[in-house]
């Protein structure tokens, strides 16, 4: 099976996107075999480097901080000088080779909306969870420690509000099942990190002391839910200005070379490997690994991505969820801050200059992060949907 260019003689994507048809089954198959490289490649890793005692420990308490490669002025300075490229492709896309797109009205409602009562409801849930959060109220007992949850279903109801209120109608609104099944997809797909983090560990969690493996997990799987929600309505949010949405329609075009999902599967799945085998090393590939085995094999099936759009130089799906993520993550980071339970980092290389508890340059972890929660939901999705079925989840 070989992949062609995915552009057309008109110059648009090319949905097929591969010579000869790929069967229901082997649909399942490829899916199902890039989920078990997800997890099986970094087990192999860590196996090759050792599994310490901590990685079999649950809840994951961790009573010292751990120790990673000390500070890197060349690899923050690196990883600095990319976020600042990103910002400038923001603020200028017409340096990176962007054409100027016809300016055109905003995108708004046939009628002007008014503010739903689910984002008056979220902006009542938001501000009194954040006091909850960082008041440390004795009279609330253990509820104080629980305010991560309605802290951030709080901002999804805000940000399907703000969509609803721009454009008329909104995810929840528009497709409520739909809306809803983004729960259990998110926490899924933040467990896998937190099978990563078990042989890297990059992060932490303080106040969690007294939990039992049962109300960890419970309350664990409870806030990772929130995760894809938070991303995907702070995404379409973006979408309703013009600045998102025409701005990046005319970039340069993506030329893969012939099997390009085969062989970033096999790029994603290596870089997991080497992750868990030299986690300081490649901590970087938390987010870069998964991306490319998940983009690929997707690839392979022949649902569109957010980067299929850039075989017509179109990248507007892929910076908006960048965007997205980074924007949700600046939330995460600051409500985090005075919260317990809390997260706390210990990063090889880059662990100075901290915004929040994450260091600065940690917040370009966030930019592939976007099209990544885009890509587990399109997996999820599609592996319990029928495969003939499969769709892009736009």
């Amino acid at each position: 099976m070989c992949y062609t260019s995915g552009v057309d003689e008109n110059g648009e994507v090319n949905r097929s996107g591969f010579i000869g048809v790929m069967t229901t089954t082997r649909k399942r198959v490829v899916l199902a075999g890039a989920l078990a490289a997800l997890l099986a490649a970094p087990l192999a890793g860590g196996l090759q480097r050792g599994l310490g005692e901590h990685f079999w420990r649950y809840p994951p308490l961790i009573v010292a901080r751990p120790e990673h490669a000390p500070f890197s002025p060349l690899i923050f300075g690196t990883f600095a000088l990319l976020g600042i490229a990103t910002l400038v492709l923001y603020a200028r896309p017409a340096w990176f080779g962007f054409s100027q797109t016809t300016p055109g009205p905003e995108v708004r409602p046939r009628k002007p909306a008014q503010f739903p009562a689910w984002g008056t409801l979220g902006l009542v849930l938001t501000a009194l969870a954040w006091i909850c959060a960082w008041g440390r109220f004795t009279w609330l007992g253990p509820l104080r420690r629980h305010m991560f949850p309605p802290l951030w279903m709080g901002y999804i109801l805000v940000m399907d509000g703000l969509v609803y209120r721009r454009q008329g109608s909104s995810r929840l609104s528009r497709t409520p099942l739909k809306f809803a099944a983004l729960f259990p997809a998110s926490a899924l797909s933040w467990w896998y990190f937190e099978y990563l983090n078990r042989f890297m560990r990059n992060w932490w969690y303080r106040g969690i002391e007294e939990f039992g493996p049962w109300h960890y997990v419970i309350y664990s799987t409870l806030c990772f839910s929130t995760v894809l929600p938070a991303i995907f309505e702070t995404r379409d949010w973006l979408l309703t200005f013009p600045a998102f949405n025409r701005r990046f329609r005319k970039g340069p075009r993506l030329h893969p070379p012939r099997r390009a999902g085969l062989l970033a599967m096999l790029g994603g799945t290596a870089a997991l490997y080497l992750l868990a085998a030299f986690p300081d090393a490649f901590f970087f590939a938390t987010w870069l690994g998964p991306l490319a085995v998940l983009a690929g094999a997707l690839a392979l099936t022949n649902t569109s991505t957010p980067f299929h759009d850039l075989l017509k130089g179109d990248y507007t799906q892929l910076l908006v969820l960048a965007a997205a993520a980074l924007i949700t993550g600046f939330f995460w980071e600051m409500w985090n801050y005075y919260s317990l339970p809390q997260w706390n980092y210990s990063l090889p290389y880059v662990d100075k200059f901290h915004l929040f508890e994450m260091p600065l340059v940690g917040y370009t972890g966030y930019l592939p992060f976007g099209p990544l929660c885009w890509c587990f939901w399109l997996l999820w999705k599609n592996l319990a949907a029928p495969p003939s079925t499969i769709s892009d989840g736009r």
